[in-house]
């Protein structure tokens, strides 16, 4: 069996159609039968009802007149005669059949007791392929002599029925058929509200990796799909600014890795070209060396922005001192500060909850492009506070600070925009470090003074350990 969800949502609309159509199709046909069926029936009714009073009227009034009581019968037969649907059978006081009408069929026994007000019952007959109904009720006729005769009529509305049957099949076949040219309406207007659905579909089918530029909000959309569109464009706008940074990033890191790689090929092609000295050996050996360290940080720092970039990684939290963070800090980079005598130091004390190790890549990210950048004698500040129920980590520096125009893509990676933002990933990496901890990161700058990075993460009271 098709299950609902399986079908288009063209043929959804045209099932519902359908259906809405059947119903209001069989519920409208079926009053318009039962009302003419009930019209019907009231005017049999009525018909058999007065038929029986003009006849009882005749029997009183040639029954005055005639000498002979008895003649009244003869005269009330001859009348029926001349009415095709109607029958009459006629007893005597006796209770003996003194009349009936030739076209009487219904045996006595069948018809109902004689009543003080007017009732009747339905009586089906049937023989072979005729089927008739009829109407039938029995009265009593009361003469001047106090005789009492009983009449058995009958009323043939067989008639009747036949047109009410003919009219339920007819509006039957009615409504099958309409509700089959509704069905195809149905899918005709369907496929013609969903035209734009259809034209969007195609028109995001054209767009490749080259042109992701392309908008399909500028078109005039339904305002069902106007939303659509305008979320669409949303992504293409997310997905070219991606596409965008991954072929920068690509560039980069292959400018990157090209220098470590061309210094090991040189340092080993230098030492085929003749024989060397062990001292000569040795000194190309830590060249190599050292290159190798320094291509083994750069893939260690690409694998620690991707584990940046995966929202998924579990963190381990703990809870951490910025205190004691910022002085593991500042004992591993004091020497590299007192070579260019860079003041270090640290304000805040404040307790939060975050990974250690995300915490401490993206500080030393921070304090080393820092130190990279600040003058001699330059000073430098770590610091933690409690900002907006937030725990606010810094990090100032005397530098020359950022141009504006580049303070938008410091967080990318590899970016360089001139000696301040070279800043090799870094601040990109510390950037998902604040996504890891469902924070911003922002960068605050003046030209000629101090520039501030900040990363938020979960704030907690400054005495909660």
């Amino acid at each position: 069996m098709i299950k609902l969800s399986h079908l288009s949502i063209t043929a959804r609309l045209t099932l519902y159609f359908s259906v809405t159509m059947a119903i209001v199709l069989y519920s409208v046909s079926g009053v318009l039968y039962s009302t003419m069926r009930q019209q019907l029936n009231h005017k049999d009714e009525l018909e058999l009802q007065s038929s029986i009073q003009f006849q009882q009227e005749i029997a009183t009034a040639i029954g005055e007149r005639q000498d002979n009581g008895e003649e009244w019968q003869t005269e009330l037969l001859e009348s029926v005669v001349r009415q095709e649907r109607l029958s009459l059978r006629i007893f005597s006081p006796e209770g003996k059949v003194y009349a009936q009408s030739n076209n009487m069929v219904i045996p006595e026994q069948d018809f109902p007791l004689p009543t003080p007000s007017f009732s009747y019952r339905e009586w089906h007959y049937r023989a072979g392929n005729i089927r008739q109904k009829y109407l039938i009720t029995s009265t009593l006729f009361t003469l001047k002599n106090n005789q009492k005769w009983l009449v058995q009529a009958a009323l043939n509305v067989s008639g009747n029925n036949e047109i009410i049957n003919t009219y339920y099949k007819r509006m039957q076949i009615f409504a099958a058929l309409a509700i089959l040219l509704f069905a195809a309406f149905g899918w005709w207007l369907a496929r013609r509200g969903l035209a734009p659905l259809r034209t969007i579909t195609t028109e995001i089918e054209k767009i490749h990796a080259n042109d992701l530029h392309t908008r399909i909000l500028d078109q005039r959309w339904p305002p069902e799909l106007h939303a659509l569109a305008a979320s669409f464009d949303r992504m293409m706008m997310r997905l070219e600014a991606s596409f965008h940074q991954l072929n920068r990033f690509s560039s980069d890191i292959a400018h990157e890795l090209r220098g470590p790689i061309n210094n090991l090929i040189s340092a080993a092609s230098v030492i085929q070209t003749k024989d060397r000295s062990a001292e000569e050996y040795q000194e190309t050996l830590a060249a190599i060396i050292e290159e190798g360290e320094r291509l083994s940080r750069m893939i260690s720092s690409m694998l620690f922005l991707a584990r940046a970039d995966n929202s998924r990684e579990v963190l381990n939290e703990e809870w951490l001192s910025s205190a004691h963070e910022f002085e593991k800090l500042i004992g591993f980079y004091e020497i590299l500060a007192e070579e260019k005598e860079i003041t270090l130091e640290s304000r805040g004390d404040v307790s939060f909850y975050a990974d250690r190790q995300l915490i401490q890549r993206a500080l030393s990210n921070l304090l080393s492009n820092a130190l990279r950048h600040t003058p001699e004698k330059g000073h430098i500040t770590l610091g933690a506070q409690i900002d907006d129920e937030q725990v606010l980590l810094s990090v100032s520096d005397d530098g020359e600070g950022v141009q504006p125009e580049h303070l938008p893509l410091i967080f990318d990676r590899f970016f360089r925009g001139g000696s301040r933002a070279k800043c090799h990933g870094k601040h990109r990496a510390w950037a998902g470090d604040c996504e890891d901890h469902r924070r911003t990161a922002r960068r605050e700058n003046q030209r000629g003074q101090r520039a501030r990075a900040r990363q938020y993460v979960y704030a907690v009271t400054p005495a909660a350990r």
